[in-house]
């Protein structure tokens, strides 16, 4: 019955599948906690940010981490 379902996976497609879900489970709330703790944000760039985020998780999370972090409040 289990072997209906997984017939199309073989080892490498679960293992993305794990990193898909070690990197929502980690990345994505990271970034978000990141953002609310910035000093260097305003209220409204952090608000903007966690959208971001919440829309395109993954995007949204790599972007912020490899830009955002550096970005400096107006």
């Amino acid at each position: 019955m289990i072997a209906e379902y997984t017939s199309g996976f073989g080892i490498w497609e679960w293992v993305m599948v794990i990193f898909s879900i070690i990197a929502l489970l980690l990345i994505i709330p990271f970034a978000i906690f990141d953002s609310l703790k910035s000093k260097s944000l305003s209220t409204s760039q952090k608000f903007l940010w966690i959208i971001f985020i919440l829309i395109a998780p993954y995007l949204g999370a790599v972007v912020y981490l490899f830009w955002g972090r550096k970005q400096k409040a107006l």
